[in-house]
């Protein structure tokens, strides 16, 4: 009995692995990235993703591919307020986070995802 209950257990625990869908990638280069969801902030040129479950935790960016910046800035201009998911790494360098973009997921233009913005409106 306990090795059928054993075997039940397993093939349960196998199933639920082999098909688990991943929000998380790896590259070749051991990089790890995850998906990170923010607000976009510009302080002296430079972008800073402020994070949507954090209420002072921004991370400076910087990006593998420039069009994605480039095409981040042609959103602010056109669009004030917009949150968006980005596949990045995220580390802490000398005290300072810091992001390294490697995609942009989702965008929710005309949209915020910060809690405390969403009480202001009410």
């Amino acid at each position: 009995m306990k090795k059928n209950t054993f075997i039940i257990i397993l093939s349960l625990v196998f199933a639920n692995v082999s098909h688990a869908n991943p929000t998380s990638q790896q590259t070749d280069s051991d990089t790890f990235y995850d998906l990170f969801a923010g607000t976009i902030i510009e302080k002296d040129r430079q972008l800073y993703l402020h994070a949507c479950k954090s209420v002072d935790a921004h991370f400076k960016l910087s990006f593998n591919h420039t069009k994605d910046e480039q095409h981040i800035r042609e959103v602010m201009k056109k669009h004030p307020k917009f949150w968006l998911n980005l596949s990045a790494n995220a580390e802490m360098v000398e005290g300072e986070y810091v992001m390294t973009v490697d995609a942009i997921g989702d965008e929710h233009l005309n949209q915020n995802c910060h809690l405390t913005d969403l009480l202001d409106e009410l």
